[in-house]
């Protein structure tokens, strides 16, 4: 288990994966990650990653560019070139190439466990993690706990989160690789305030199967039996 002190010396290396994406109204996180894009996972593309939420089929279909900001440093990337683009509304997910001119130079590295069939079978219950995302001070920040539910390829958590760090990164504290995408705070049928993200091979898997997978899964929303989810 990290100390605190580990962990915020991680942030500073983390804080150069993590982006601020700007929005006509609000803002969310990003991060940068580096995800098998063939089956036999020899090809890695490096990939900005949020939810859907955040960057939406309409957005990334509609609009020239976004815009994030990235160490205070505001970086345009394009959305009308040939990079490659995913979205599902129903695992609120979106992912976009990064490519070499749009000069990032840092990305989160990925769990082994995530290649492992079966591997969110409880593998991780219990265990803690870190979600890296942009805080209430709309700076990169991070926030620690425990996975409390799993259910198939979604996971519950008791990490503090602020609006603003829908589209983090879940980090496992046990090696500094990612597990997840943060996609916020879910009310359930109680209305009870639960933290919920998506396991990042369901991302994965989409892409590499070029096809929606949904029918695979049971997303948080259908799970927890949520009324809502607060956006950004």
């Amino acid at each position: 288990m990290l100390d605190l002190q580990s962990i915020k010396h991680y942030l500073a290396k983390a804080e150069k994966a993590i982006c601020k994406i700007k929005l006509s109204k609000g803002y969310g996180t990003g991060f940068f990650c580096k995800i098998p894009f063939t089956e036999d996972f020899n090809h890695l593309l490096p990939v900005l990653i949020t939810c859907n939420h955040i960057l939406s089929k309409d957005i990334i279909e509609s609009e020239n560019y976004i815009e994030i900001i990235v160490e205070e440093e505001k970086k345009s990337i394009p959305l009308k070139d040939q990079r490659k683009k995913w979205t599902s509304e129903d695992m609120d997910f979106t992912i976009i190439e990064i490519l070499n001119n749009d000069n990032i130079d840092e990305f989160f590295y990925l769990d082994d466990n995530i290649f492992k069939k079966n591997y969110s079978n409880n593998i991780y219950l219990d265990n803690n993690v870190i979600i890296f995302g942009i805080n209430k001070n709309e700076k990169p920040g991070f926030s620690n706990g425990k996975i409390k539910k799993i259910r198939d390829f979604s996971f519950a958590y008791n990490c503090n989160t602020y609006p603003g760090c829908s589209g983090g990164c879940i980090v496992n504290q046990i090696n500094n690789c990612v597990i997840g995408i943060h996609r916020g705070e879910i009310k359930t049928k109680n209305n009870k305030a639960i933290n919920a993200g998506i396991f990042i091979w369901n991302a994965i898997n989409y892409i590499i199967n070029k096809k929606d997978t949904k029918e695979l899964i049971i997303s948080p929303l259908n799970y927890y039996n949520e009324e809502k989810i607060t956006a950004f």
